[in-house]
């Protein structure tokens, strides 16, 4: 009786194959995007100081649109001049960032906006910087 080697190498060479084949296609499962928004959705009450003028309680509103992506509403202008703008941001682990855009007021006149938050146990802080036609810094420390 011949013993052929060389048909049990084949054999076990693809049974390997197989096994690491497997192996790789169950490792390629699609990661479910985890929902950074989420935790910023809702309603914020707190306190907010700007440059140049007194700490005031209110309120900030941010909308979770997909697992990523934040809104929450601006107003451009002062007096007759308002206009509201939608800030769009993007959430990532416990910071939420809207990159800086121009935003145009009622009357004509530019602003460049920007804005971050950052979320640290329950307590949301956000900033919020406007240059062009006015200058300043506003932050808001609030709770849900």
């Amino acid at each position: 009786m011949t013993i052929n080697y060389r048909n049990y190498a084949c054999q076990f060479v693809a049974m390997l194959s197989l096994t690491v084949l497997s192996a790789g296609f169950a490792g390629c499962t699609k990661e479910k995007d985890e929902n950074h928004a989420a935790k910023f959705n809702g309603t914020w009450s707190g306190t907010a100081s700007c440059s140049g003028s007194s700490p005031s309680s209110g309120q900030l509103v941010f909308t979770a649109t997909d697992n990523k992506t934040v809104t929450t509403n601006y107003s451009a202008g002062t007096g007759s001049c308002v206009q509201g703008k939608v800030l769009t941001g993007t959430a990532n682990g416990n910071n939420v960032t809207f990159n800086t855009i121009t935003v145009t007021d009622g009357c004509g006149l530019s602003y460049s906006v920007s804005a971050t938050g950052t979320l640290v146990g329950s307590t949301l802080t956000f900033t919020l910087s406007v240059n062009g036609a006015a200058n300043g810094t506003c932050t808001f420390s609030g709770t849900k």
